[in-house]
């Protein structure tokens, strides 16, 4: 199945969208002051990256990369879970 052209055209743009969301995320968990600052980016970027693989999922009228998109939010939260600790308590376990 091939689909339209307008949703070809909104999924492009939003792909382009995200893409800038993450240059900016990553500009931020490079040049962050803070490590709070680096978490939050690298939380945000997962997120940004899992969105494209959505779009893009979409895009292909493909189904097969959701599980991934599931995998790599889960492990996204994790990360974010276990940074969080560190910087709170100063320990992970």
């Amino acid at each position: 199945m091939t689909p339209s052209p307008f949703l070809t055209t909104v999924v492009e743009l939003c792909l382009a969208g995200l893409l800038f969301a993450g240059a900016l995320c990553l500009y931020r968990m490079i040049i962050g002051p803070k490590a709070v600052d680096r978490a939050v980016a690298t939380d945000a970027l997962s997120s940004i990256f899992a969105a494209m693989l959505c779009l893009l999922c979409l895009e292909w009228g493909s189904v097969v990369y959701f599980d991934a998109v599931w995998i790599l939010m889960l492990l996204g939260f994790l990360g974010s879970a276990s940074i969080a600790k560190y910087l709170v308590y100063g320990k992970i376990f």
